[in-house]
């Protein structure tokens, strides 16, 4: 399997073309894919850190993390995105794993989220415990989850 190169940078520091390149993924995946128009990029993007991850010139993966007191007391992961040509392969997993090693190392909030219905299995297995819902967010149904243990 393909090494993905896995960087971190605060949306203060990335430039034009990466964060554009970030915008490029969620949107073939949120907008596209999922067929859901939305406002994507929102106002929480200029305090996250954004992680991303390539392989070779190709952005194959991203999400945000989103300090406490934000969206939530705890610390927040969002805008989960794998590409298509990659899923299946655990890498969901991998993302989500940097993503919640990241936050242990700069908070001790735990991580809430609000995950898409369809991957609460998915949250679950990563130690995520379901909280609220579901409900509606962006026509999506979604669920309130808390991690509050330590990265496995």
């Amino acid at each position: 399997m393909e090494e993905i190169k896995w960087r971190w940078r605060h949306f203060d520091t990335m430039s034009a073309a990466a964060w554009h390149e970030v915008l490029m993924l969620r949107a073939d995946i949120f907008v596209v894919e999922q067929t859901c128009p939305y406002q994507d990029p929102d106002y929480k993007d200029l305090k996250c850190w954004h992680l991303t991850g390539h392989m070779g010139d190709e952005l194959v993966a991203t999400l945000r993390v989103v300090p406490p007191g934000v969206s939530y007391d705890e610390c927040s992961i969002g805008r989960v995105s794998i590409s298509r040509k990659l899923r299946g392969q655990r890498r969901g997993v991998e993302l989500m794993k940097i993503g919640m090693g990241f936050c242990a190392s700069k908070w001790d909030t735990g991580i809430r989220i609000s995950g898409q219905a369809y991957l609460q299995e998915f949250y679950e297995a990563l130690g995520f415990v379901t909280e609220n819902g579901p409900y509606m967010e962006d026509d999506i149904p979604h669920y309130e989850m808390l991690y509050s243990g330590t990265t496995q």
